[in-house]
């Protein structure tokens, strides 16, 4: 058992291709597997800018980051995942009321999370540090 290391899709490990979002098999990533579990979420706030009915969530557990924001079509979730390993750093911008959580990544790709609060932005960055 692993876990997609584009998507972060929990696999069985009898798969060639991840069945979420069609990454080759080869990037399972089983590492890691010692470490304590433990998940914190956190949403976009609508008071700050964010949407009513689908905020954006940043999951933050023992395998990485995972972003989840509702598509421009409505019908779904757009899912980016990166590992803590994959991780090259983690930056707060911060507004008058709100944030931009910057997570940048070693390859092309990245996340941006925007209309958390501060004090969110602040305990996602620590969350990210303390397990890179």
């Amino acid at each position: 058992m692993g876990f997609c290391t584009s998507c972060g899709y929990t696999l069985t490990g009898n798969e060639n291709f991840c069945p979420s979002c069609g990454h080759k098999s080869s990037g399972i990533d089983t590492v890691n597997r010692s470490k304590k579990p433990f998940s914190f979420e956190f949403s976009s706030k609508l008071i700050l800018g964010g949407n009513v009915f689908t905020p954006d969530r940043l999951i933050i557990d023992q395998d990485g980051v995972t972003y989840l924001k509702r598509n421009k079509y409505l019908i779904g979730v757009d899912r980016a995942f990166l590992s803590f390993s994959d991780i090259s750093y983690v930056k707060v911008d911060r507004r008058l009321i709100n944030s931009t959580i910057i997570i940048s990544s070693k390859g092309s790709r990245g996340i941006r999370a925007e209309n958390f609060s501060i004090s969110d932005a602040k305990k996602i960055e620590n969350l990210i540090k303390d397990n890179r």
